[in-house]
């Protein structure tokens, strides 16, 4: 008889464990809708030298958009998807991801776009991110990255993007590149450490220019002396030509 009832016994046990399981959900769920945001948590996934959003922007933006603030309201009058959703509005951030535990602590997570360079002249004044996206400098933090000043036509601000994206690429070039600039339809560098102008002329053959470079650097000037000259051009197809 009792082998008999076993089955039903496991079956009861189960069922029981799953309504257990339920009601402990809901329990949950209502006790995180009732919990007060005690503390806000804001992640930046950004390099420090690039971080164009810091955790003081995005308070000062949450306390803009919700009146008071979030501190100290329910999780239930708090949406998770609109705060995303208004944080991804923002030029700088690629995607947000906002998330409540049961502590009552708000996480914030943001993914930031890259900046590569930034255009700043007295007409406008922004940088731009990976896949050529525009991040207008208002409102946001300061990133170590090239500068061009120059008021440019929207081709040649491709060539510069093109010209960013190599140095970016380039740990040699990265760690050497102060300013990028425009003369005389040429592409020029200059660089952190040496009052010196580095012509590239145009964006074609770019990883053999850099290449060139850094050979002439260290077989070069090294022997030479780094300030021997003013100006190096790159331009030319297998040539460096110095004044």
């Amino acid at each position: 008889m009792a082998s008999k009832l076993l089955p039903y016994l496991r079956k009861t046990l189960y069922l029981l464990s799953i309504l257990i399981l339920f009601v402990l959900l809901f329990y949950l769920q209502k006790k995180q809708e009732n919990q007060i945001c005690s503390a806000i948590q804001i992640k930046i996934n950004a390099p420090q030298e690039k971080e164009l959003i810091t955790p003081d922007i995005i308070k000062n933006k949450l306390n803009t958009w919700y009146v008071g603030g979030l501190s100290g309201v329910s999780r239930h009058e708090i949406s998770l998807l609109d705060i995303e959703n208004r944080l991804e509005e923002l030029p700088a951030i690629k995607n947000a991801e906002v998330s409540f535990d049961l502590k009552g602590e708000l996480t914030i997570e943001i993914l930031q776009h890259l900046p590569i360079v930034r255009i700043s002249n007295p007409k406008e004044s922004y940088y731009i991110a990976e896949g050529f996206i525009k991040i207008p400098t208002e409102d946001i933090g300061a990133a170590r990255v090239p500068i061009v000043s120059d008021t440019l036509s929207a081709s040649m601000i491709k060539k510069v993007y093109t010209l960013s994206t190599y140095v970016q690429e380039n740990p040699f070039m990265q760690a050497n590149t102060e300013q990028i600039f425009v003369e005389n339809g040429d592409l020029a560098i200059v660089p952190k450490v040496m009052n010196q102008e580095i012509v590239i002329g145009d964006t074609l053959d770019l990883p053999k220019k850099f290449d060139n470079l850094k050979k002439f650097y260290v077989e070069g000037l090294h022997h030479l002396g780094w300030d021997r000259y003013q100006s190096i051009n790159l331009k030319y197809k297998n040539q460096i030509i110095c004044k």
